[in-house]
């Protein structure tokens, strides 16, 4: 008894032609949070981060690979964060949006704003469009976390 090959329209394990073909499951994207989130920053961005020790007084964004903690002072009135090249904070990450979430400062206060992201901004764990941050909270945009600090 000899077994005959499928005709070639038809796929060779399944036998079925290509338009009946079952479709592979799409695996999500991992939403685990990557705390170690200053090898993710470009070069650019990294050659920024200084060491606690040596901040002067301001508000800066805190970032650790292990156990070392890295800061990156806040210049502006609005930080930009994302993987595009025009953000301030560059994130070298594919489920960081391009123009993924802003820092605003207006004041004494200082503001998140998710700028429309695909994987979401959060702050402490709840998923937010805009909210007020203080010092200590951590910051999440995709899977990128970040603390916002600040030193007086």
């Amino acid at each position: 008894m000899t077994t005959q090959a499928p005709p070639h329209h038809l796929d060779q394990a399944t036998g079925l032609p290509a338009h009946e073909q079952p479709t592979a499951t799409i695996e999500p994207g991992s939403d685990d949070p990557i705390v170690d989130s200053l090898p993710l920053l470009d070069h650019r961005s990294r050659s920024r981060a200084i060491s606690p020790r040596l901040a002067a007084r301001g508000r800066y964004l805190a970032l650790q690979d292990g156990k070392d903690t890295r800061l990156i002072r806040m210049e502006s009135n609005i930080t930009h964060l994302g993987r595009g090249l025009t953000s301030d904070l560059r994130f070298e990450h594919k489920h960081v949006s391009r123009t993924h979430a802003l820092v605003v400062r207006h004041g004494r206060v200082v503001r998140v704003l998710d700028n429309r992201s695909t994987a979401g901004t959060y702050v402490n764990g709840r998923r937010v469009v805009a909210t007020n941050i203080q010092n200590g909270d951590v910051i999440r945009i995709g899977p990128v976390v970040m603390q916002y600090v600040e030193i007086t």
